[in-house]
């Protein structure tokens, strides 16, 4: 169990690495309003966001941190790419994903998998009870 986990935490880093080079080769090459950091952004706000802040909410501490902790949880993908995707992290990135091709059929399997993601954590956030829909 702790290999896997030891082996999971280091191709994560990796899986960020490639969705923010097709987001960033897609802008590139299709002029295109969005970049890297953008669907960075929205996979973070379709995976984890909203499960995180709903933690937040059923937290007993004062409105005031919990706000404080939305608002960083808003800023938080653009922070890491902020701080992840400096000139040598990019050039590291661009030499290991330099060759290849068909930037748009990547973007759109990484967008079936977030729409998947973002379909799995609501049903289950509704079936267990953490989420209600309707009255």
């Amino acid at each position: 169990l702790i290999l896997l986990f030891i082996s999971m935490r280091l191709k994560l880093p990796s899986i960020i690495d490639y969705i923010w080079y097709i987001g960033e080769k897609f802008h590139q090459q299709e002029k295109s309003p969005g970049d890297g950091a953008m669907l960075i952004a929205i996979c973070w706000y379709g995976s984890f966001f909203l499960p995180l802040l709903t933690l937040i909410n059923k937290l007993k501490i004062s409105l005031i941190t919990r706000i404080v902790l939305g608002v960083f949880l808003i800023i938080a993908p653009f922070i890491f790419c902020r701080i992840r995707y400096n000139r040598s992290n990019k050039e590291l990135i661009e030499l290991q994903y330099h060759n290849k091709t068909n930037w748009g059929k990547r973007l759109l399997i990484i967008w079936a998998v977030l729409i998947i993601v973002v379909i799995v954590e609501f049903t289950v956030c509704v079936k267990t009870g953490v989420w209600h829909v309707g009255n």
